[in-house]
């Protein structure tokens, strides 16, 4: 595990910051291997297998990136701005942290596209329902002191007749010690892997929502 500098890590922070209006604090990056990722994911909890196709991993003010894969390092450090899932449902965190990568992307150097279906999500149904576009939402959330009860507001000014304590209770974030991570979209396996109660969290957000997408392999896939 080599700790130096991630990739443009100074001036994505600056970016991110500019961005979404808060302040990053500390942040350690840590270069590693797969086999150092696995490590450092079966400390948090993760089984070994978790760890194949990882090329990001986010943990407090730490960032773990996969050597070869620098084009993370945006992601990752999205994340460590408050867009995550210690803070918000995860389809949502990974979903929004892309859009918002996606947007601070100035070259194709920086960033390559993850969890299609969540972007799609996000880009689909959620921000057209707000009204707002990735950065915009990105900002309230970073700057959010309980994203869950924000969001869910926003959803039910945005849709009336939405139970919007249901729907808070369903944006809630995973349970603690259980880190962000950035898995790479292969074809074998093009999405992460989902909790159960990551599945249910979401069925019940979309229904809540009136904003139903199907997602067959998210809401009925294995655990």
């Amino acid at each position: 595990m080599t700790q130096r500098p991630c990739y443009k890590q100074a001036e994505f922070t600056a970016r991110i910051q500019q961005a979404l209006g808060v302040d990053l604090g500390a942040v350690s990056c840590h270069i590693v291997d797969e086999d150092g990722m696995a490590r450092v994911m079966g400390s948090a909890g993760w089984g070994r297998n978790d760890a194949n196709g990882v090329v990001g991993f986010q943990l407090g003010q730490n960032v773990y990136v996969l050597d070869g894969a620098p084009w993370t390092t945006l992601h990752e450090l999205v994340h460590r701005a408050g867009i995550n899932a210690d803070r918000l449902n995860r389809f949502v965190a990974e979903g929004l942290t892309e859009a918002v990568a996606e947007r601070l992307r100035k070259s194709p150097d920086e960033h390559r596209p993850t969890y299609p279906r969540e972007v799609a999500w996000i880009k689909q149904r959620l921000l057209p329902l707000l009204g707002m576009d990735a950065l915009q939402l990105g900002r309230i959330i970073a700057q959010s002191s309980d994203p869950p009860r924000t969001l869910a507001a926003l959803m039910a000014k945005a849709k009336p007749g939405t139970d919007e304590s249901a729907l808070r209770a369903q944006l809630a974030p995973q349970k603690p010690d259980e880190p962000s991570f950035n898995r790479l979209a292969r074809i074998t396996r093009p999405y992460p892997k989902v909790q159960r109660d990551d599945r249910v969290a979401l069925g019940a957000v979309l229904t809540l929502a009136g904003m139903t997408l199907l997602l067959p392999s998210l809401l009925r896939g294995r655990a």
